[in-house]
């Protein structure tokens, strides 16, 4: 949140034409394993699933609140702790 424009250049370059790393140099790789790890430690059913979903809500929350700024965001810890609290109940 305190550096929007290096939050866009790290994870808008994805996708772009001529930017296909291997999965070995994909950098989300280790936070998608760590919160694969959490979700299994919280018993979810399908971590892999959980794990992705939480990072894809987390970017798409960060993103939205960076496009969004005048909307009334209630505060960013309240929502993440919330998007994880969901995703972890689905998950199980």
């Amino acid at each position: 949140m305190a550096h929007p424009g290096h939050y866009r250049v790290l994870f808008g370059t994805a996708g772009t034409p001529g930017w296909e790393p291997t999965t070995g140099q994909l950098p989300g790789l280790p936070t998608i394993r760590l919160l694969a790890a959490t979700a299994t430690a919280a018993g979810a059913l399908d971590p892999d699933a959980t794990a992705q979903c939480l990072w894809a809500g987390m970017h798409g929350l960060i993103t939205l609140r960076q496009d969004r700024p005048s909307f009334p965001w209630l505060p960013l810890d309240r929502l993440v702790d919330t998007l994880v609290q969901a995703h972890l109940a689905a998950g199980r």
